[in-house]
């Protein structure tokens, strides 16, 4: 009986193993998540949040790539501006690349042409019914943008983590500026004030399964020359604020991810005179969520920004992105 039984059992587990084994639970497919500082890397590049203007994130892994962006931009209230009041639109092209050599990112946008309009509500505290021309009230400028320079350098901590530093500078090329008849027949011409931007910044990301995430902690200095407007000197302060970034990125598919950034401004010094009384104790807060298509190598985001406290007002008239923003982006990755 001993060795019939034993015929039996190893008879059933022949049978056993002929048999195939039941499927495993669904798992998370490994070859989608990024494991390793190259798959760290690739992800970060492909699927990080789209940089948005005012003022734009700073990403850990900045791919080599070329991009071309149409952006909508309003304000209804310029009341921070010295002698003038009222509401403005912008709509602003901008073409820029980066270029990245090793743990190095140099990147370079400028935008073209760059298209503003206003409703001007006092100039002068004259109303506007009070013009010498009333179509003064309602302008529209086409004029040159802001250049902007920067480099970006960072290395893993981790396999998943990566952190680094950033600065960028823009240069105050901009040419706009709106013409205002006076009564003796001659013009004055308002321009908005001239601000060079310095912005360090700390940068940190990482991938987790299909998520990406960015951290950025720095600050803005806004350096601006001294102003004349009809027979009056402007002083253009110096402003600082800190700077914060917080974004992350879900990827659900290879074609498509979706993101939010939620940033912050905070002014750390005090503007003394009268032209600039309400840049003091800003706190600046925006949301910014996005779309990301991936199609045929090409890049298209679609990117809201929409501000969420009063001082959005005045630091968006300095970034030229006012209270609320939608911009389209199209970029070529190399």
């Amino acid at each position: 009986m001993g060795t019939r039984a034993l015929l039996v059992f190893s008879a059933a587990l022949l049978a056993a193993s002929a048999v195939p084994a039941a499927a495993a639970p669904d798992e998370p497919d490994a070859a989608n998540a990024a494991t390793t500082p190259a798959e760290v890397d690739d992800f970060l590049a492909k699927y990080a949040p789209p940089p948005v203007e005012g003022p734009e994130l700073r990403l850990p892994v900045s791919p080599t790539r070329v991009w071309l962006d149409l952006g909508y931009a309003r304000t209804d209230d310029l009341s921070s501006l010295p002698y003038i009041t009222g509401r403005a639109w912008n709509v602003r092209v901008a073409a820029g690349a980066t270029w990245r050599w090793r743990r190095f990112a140099f990147t370079g946008e400028i935008p073209f042409p760059q298209v503003s309009m206003i409703d001007v509500a006092t100039l002068m505290n004259q109303p506007a019914s009070q013009l010498v021309v009333p179509s003064d009230a309602h302008q529209t400028a086409i004029s040159l943008g802001d250049l902007r320079f920067g480099a970006d350098w960072t290395d893993h901590l981790g396999d998943a983590i990566v952190a680094g530093f950033g600065f960028r500078t823009r240069l105050p090329t901009h040419t706009t500026g709106f013409t205002f008849h006076q009564a003796d027949g001659s013009t004055v011409i308002y321009r908005l004030p001239y601000y060079f931007h310095l912005e360090p910044t700390a940068i940190l990301g990482a991938a987790v399964g299909r998520f990406a995430f960015v951290v950025n902690q720095g600050a803005i200095i806004l350096l601006g020359p001294d102003g004349d407007f009809e027979g009056f000197h402007v002083n253009v302060p110096t402003i600082t604020f800190w700077d914060a970034a917080y974004a992350v990125s879900w990827a659900p598919l290879d074609e498509l991810a979706a993101s939010v950034e939620l940033s912050t401004d905070i002014q750390l010094n005090h503007v003394a005179g009268v032209d600039f009384t309400t840049f003091n104790h800003l706190r600046a807060v925006w949301l910014a969520p996005a779309l990301q298509w991936h199609v045929g190598g090409l890049r298209v985001d679609l990117v809201a920004r929409f501000g969420l406290s009063n001082a959005v007002n005045l630091v968006g008239i300095m970034e030229f992105a006012g209270t609320t923003s939608y911009t389209l982006r199209v970029s070529r990755p190399f």
